[in-house]
């Protein structure tokens, strides 16, 4: 993640709903995104970005947590993952 952020040194995360949580665990939406005005970066499922490209991604997810004693013990999620990567030019829609 430390990578990644300076990559993208403008990188956000955002609530887009209330939380909604049911005995141990907590769901919560959110959006993301930011600008490559970085250093290269590689750490994709596919392709790589060279320095500093000034593409912009927006993505969304859900997150669930699992807590137990007061503290975040598992995380689980869903990112927009293909969104972002098309985004970024790593991967051409087929048209």
């Amino acid at each position: 993640m430390t990578d990644f952020r300076a990559a993208f040194p403008d990188l956000k995360f955002w609530g887009t709903a209330d939380l909604i949580a049911e005995g141990e665990y907590v769901v919560g939406q959110w959006e993301g995104g930011g600008t490559h005005t970085g250093p290269a970066f590689s750490d994709f499922l596919i392709g790589a970005l060279p320095a500093a490209t000034g593409r912009k991604m927006h993505f969304t997810g859900t997150t669930v947590l699992r807590i137990q004693d007061g503290k975040i013990t598992a995380e689980m999620g869903l990112d927009d993952g293909v969104t972002a990567l098309t985004q970024l030019g790593l991967i051409v829609p087929n048209r």
